[in-house]
């Protein structure tokens, strides 16, 4: 005997590009949604019965459906939107969760003036989030992915355990590299999403220049306890730090000294840094 112990289907990556014109000033947003729905589909994996289906053709349109509605200020109430859609139209969902990735796109200045209908991309930092709706909660995260960060001095690191396969050597001054992921759950559904993305983007990047780091697990708890103080809405961040290693280059077989200047950046293996910090 077998049985279907749970289920769960979407659409993932539906692109979405929309320009705001105001005259003949525009705004960009672009951004990558995915649509995970649960609930009463359990006869379509067992008989092939699809009457209870929303297609997943249909959760695409209705992004863009949706999209063309509301007014897309911020993509955590897009998101909300979205998974409201699900669940106030369709009785035997029971949960709807939205994910989305925003693309980076920065007005381009023209003789010091922002133009108004052209843009450059803004690199490989994306701003998210998710909303799981169900019948009676929703559950609201932001977040970033692939905030490249790096200062060149105050990191080090010593005094960790030494055994007969460690070779690593102690250093006081180091490059410190990293692409942050950090993800926030919201303690209210209300609240102002893009000033309180800023202030939280803002608090952890002042955070990691200014911070005298020990580790990069010291660094990764002041961002996360900086983010809490920054926004009083935020219940807890989580934040993944890879060590994005700087290897200093051996020159002595040259006939050189390398006084912390030549380093090879390496992409593998590296250290991989997570943690959640939550409010007491």
């Amino acid at each position: 005997m077998s049985s279907l112990s749970r289920n769960a289907y979407g659409k993932s990556h539906v692109r979405l590009t929309r320009v705001a014109r105001h005259g003949a000033f525009h705004e960009l947003t672009e951004m990558s949604v995915d649509i995970e729905l649960q609930g009463d589909f359990a006869k379509c994996y067992t008989h092939g019965d699809n009457s209870s289906i929303v297609a997943t053709d249909t959760m695409k349109n209705t992004v863009y459906a949706i999209a063309k509605k509301h007014p897309l200020t911020a993509i955590e109430n897009f998101a909300q939107a979205l998974a409201s859609h699900f669940i106030e139209k369709f009785s035997h969902i029971t949960s709807a969760m939205v994910y989305i990735e925003a693309e980076p796109w920065n007005r381009i200045e023209v003789h010091g003036h922002p133009h108004p209908h052209a843009f450059i991309s803004g690199g490989s930092e994306k701003r998210t989030t998710r909303v799981t709706r169900t019948r009676d909660r929703t559950r609201t995260e932001a977040g970033i992915i692939g905030m490249v960060v790096l200062k060149t001095t105050k990191s080090g690191f010593v005094g960790y355990i030494r055994d007969e396969y460690t070779t690593l050597k102690e250093t006081t001054d180091r490059i410190f590299a990293t692409s942050l992921q950090a993800s926030w759950l919201y303690n209210q559904q209300e609240v102002e999403w893009n000033e309180s993305f800023q202030s939280v983007r803002q608090a952890m990047i002042d955070t990691f220049a200014q911070h005298d780091s020990l580790s990069v697990q010291q660094t990764l708890y002041a961002m996360g306890e900086a983010a809490l103080a920054a926004c009083p809405s935020m219940e807890e961040i989580s934040l993944t730090m890879p060590n994005q290693h700087r290897i200093l280059v051996n020159l002595e077989p040259f006939g050189m000294e390398n006084k912390n200047e030549i380093f090879v950046a390496t992409s593998e293996p590296f250290g991989l840094i997570s943690g959640t910090i939550r409010r007491d």
